[in-house]
């Protein structure tokens, strides 16, 4: 009886490869290998003598006329010897496994450029860390270049496969020549921490806090995706020149764990044991020291591993998406006047414990590199890496003034089971009054996608990881949890991202007809908060919306079709935006060498209750289109947030955000702010 092969955390041991050669040609030379002008992988694969073990898998899963069609195909090819070394390691054989089986190893190795709009990767296109784009079996792979050798390697377990020939681009694709077969990991998330002695203590708390409970689901296996081929909006199911439009097709559930190996809790707080990680929780969330059942939300070890826990699936190098930021990118001329002490990339997650917030700044100020792969997540962080004082500790140390400087260590991050992925940190992770009184008493702003975890893991929320310029998903009833929404055939919810615009992270939601949406906003830490929302004015289409927080009307009803310029917001444009930029397009927007900065201008549109955009993101169409290079979503006529008004909350908690339709149209929903109203004064324009 054939065996279905698990897949396994542990890497494989594989012998030295040796005196590889290609097939006889003129121009081989040495342990080079030719590149047949014209070839497709298939047949790239079928004359190569050292591959004939993979090729064969090829043909038992039914993936070598895949391989012969055309495409953008990334391939990681293991040798004859990493196959025969899998064989021994693994005690099967392709004979011996059955077709799901091998089709689930061979899609493992198999990138789909062409079905995410990205071309097939040669290695100087390669991140370090998670490709942007999942492998064919649904799973990211991730990749490191070897100290000191200049050599790619995948990871593979807890071991790296090294590529030992890389670059063989063919005609629908590149092919990778690997020294070990790569292997996924079939656990679920709460397991594949605690079979992981080096989180044992982590593990255990996982499990007599019940949270192992709580993340032992894959899918929603009810979810059925609607059958029509057209969205709401007229558009086509299906891939464009340009676009991409789609309904959801999965309802996954999708996990991120930040986890303390022991070392580091014995290092940090001397805790040996999970005894001793219960009188930690006990010291840093004191209100729930006296509650015994450690499967109740008020006790302290449940709170304190529930903060370690999101439903949703992030590598570190998409923790914070910076393809907007001006920060990213080598075009933007005055970067330096914009990239201040005060300048942050950032985002915030929400965790599965209820009230508690998560913040990550991307700390690497260096490199502009746009589809966030040389991020450097730090978590909690009070400090900006763009203040000079700070930039070298954030970045370098563990502490800094006291304060824990955490961080995911690189050869502890992106470990990925079936249903999520586990980061390894540097120093312990707590919400507690310190961290909110030193981290989160600021600006907060969280962009829609934040409360939408399930579009994000199951791939329909944009992430700078694919080729669209425009990406388009309408959704059904019921999709996201922490949204009330009624559609029909004229009234519904379209989400667009990978788009040229000038939104935060590029993408937003447009509720479109005669709607009534309600969107679950926070958690926020008790306090005074000026509230604001940010959107996209609409002059021909735009809705007009009464908005509600927590029930109560915030003022009148926001006209969208009413511009900033033209409109009565009291918007003008900055006048040193459009010297530094040379830019025509914006110009002539009653900028003036009076108030270049548009300091005065900002306080005009306070009293009619309105703020530009911020001045920390960028659209690309304005450096692409030759608008001027150098404009941000602050210096755009179409970008506004409102001034909801001041609200007064006394516990930490969600809030419910309700925007209703009083004239029916298009609303273009970006994002939505909290600044403590005691820092108003000193606000920056970021």
């Amino acid at each position: 009886m054939k065996k279905r092969l698990k897949l396994f955390i542990a890497g494989l041991a594989c012998m030295p490869l040796l005196g590889l050669t290609g097939c006889m040609d003129s121009d081989d030379v040495g342990e080079n290998y030719r590149t047949f002008e014209g070839e497709m992988i298939s047949t790239y694969v079928s004359r190569r003598t050292e591959l004939k073990e993979f090729e064969k898998a090829l043909r038992i899963a039914n993936a070598y006329d895949l391989l012969a069609s055309y495409g953008k195909y990334t391939c990681f090819m293991p040798t004859d010897e990493a196959m025969q070394a899998w064989y021994a390691s693994s005690g099967t054989t392709l004979e011996d496994m059955d077709t799901a089986a091998v089709r689930e190893m061979v899609y493992y190795h198999l990138i789909d450029g062409q079905a995410n709009a990205v071309d097939a990767y040669l290695t100087e296109d390669f991140p370090e860390g998670s490709f942007p784009v999942q492998n064919m079996i649904g799973r990211y792979l991730t990749a490191s270049v070897r100290t000191g050798t200049g050599v790619w390697s995948i990871r593979t377990g807890e071991e790296y496969a090294d590529i030992i020939n890389p670059n063989n681009e063919l005609l629908n694709g590149v092919v990778h020549v690997i020294n070990k077969v790569l292997e996924g990991n079939n656990d679920m998330l709460p397991d594949f921490v605690r079979n992981n002695p080096r989180y044992s203590i982590f593990g255990q708390a996982l499990e007599v806090t019940g949270w192992r409970d709580s993340m032992m689901v894959l899918e929603d296996a009810t979810y059925q995706p609607p059958l029509s081929t057209t969205l709401p909006n007229g558009q086509v199911v299906g891939s464009s020149s340009t676009g991409y439009y789609q309904w959801p097709t999965t309802k996954k559930y999708l996990y991120t764990c930040f986890a303390e190996s022991d070392s580091i809790m014995k290092l940090r707080e001397g805790i040996e044991s999970l005894d001793d990680l219960r009188d930690y929780a006990r010291r840093v969330y004191p209100e729930g020291a006296d509650i015994e059942d450690e499967t109740d939300p008020r006790n302290s070890l449940h709170k304190f591993v529930g903060y370690h826990l999101y439903d949703v699936q992030r590598a570190k190098n998409k923790l914070v998406v910076n393809k907007y930021f001006v920060s990213m990118h080598d075009w933007f001329t005055w970067y330096d006047q914009i990239c201040d002490a005060d300048y942050k990339v950032e985002q915030y997650y929400v965790p599965m414990q209820p009230d508690m917030l998560l913040s990550v700044q991307n700390a690497n100020t260096v490199d502009k590199d746009n589809i966030s792969a040389r991020g450097i997540p730090v978590l909690n962080c009070p400090y900006s890496p763009y203040n000079p004082a700070y930039t070298q500790a954030i970045t370098m140390e563990d502490t800094y003034g006291g304060w824990p400087i955490i961080r995911v260590l690189d050869d502890e991050a992106d470990q990925y089971c079936q249903n999520g992925v586990l980061h390894g940190l540097n120093n312990m992770l707590v919400y507690s009054e310190e961290v909110k009184a030193n981290v989160f008493h600021r600006r907060m702003r969280m962009d829609v996608r934040t409360f939408m975890s399930e579009g994000v893991n199951n791939g329909v929320i944009y992430d700078g990881d694919k080729g669209y310029n425009w990406y388009i998903t309408s959704f059904p009833d019921g999709y996201f949890k922490n949204i009330d929404f009624t559609s029909n055939n004229t009234t519904y919810i379209t989400y667009e991202g990978c788009t040229p615009h000038d939104y935060l992270h590029g993408d937003h939601f447009s509720l479109c007809g005669n709607f009534d949406f309600t969107i679950k906003v926070g958690p926020v830490p008790r306090g005074s908060y000026e509230v604001r929302l940010s959107y996209c004015t609409n002059t021909s289409q735009g809705a007009v919306v009464q908005v509600y927080m927590d029930g109560t009307p915030c003022g009148i009803p926001v006209d969208s079709r009413m511009a900033a310029y033209s409109g009565d917001t009291g918007w003008i444009q900055d006048w040193l935006a459009i010297q530094e930029s040379g830019s025509s397009r914006f110009a002539g927007m009653g900028e003036s060498e009076e108030d270049p900065y548009g300091l005065e201008n900002d306080k005009n549109l306070r009293n009619h209750g309105y703020m530009k955009a911020p001045n920390s993101y960028v659209g690309t169409n304005y450096h692409n289109l030759s608008y001027g290079d150098n404009l941000t979503a602050r210096n755009v006529d179409t970008r506004l947030r409102k001034i909801l008004g001041i609200v007064n909350w006394t516990e930490d908690g969600t809030h419910d955000l309700r925007i209703v339709a009083m004239r029916s149209g298009y609303f273009e929903l970006d994002f939505i702010e909290f600044m403590p109203t005691d820092l108003l004064e000193d606000e920056d324009q970021h």
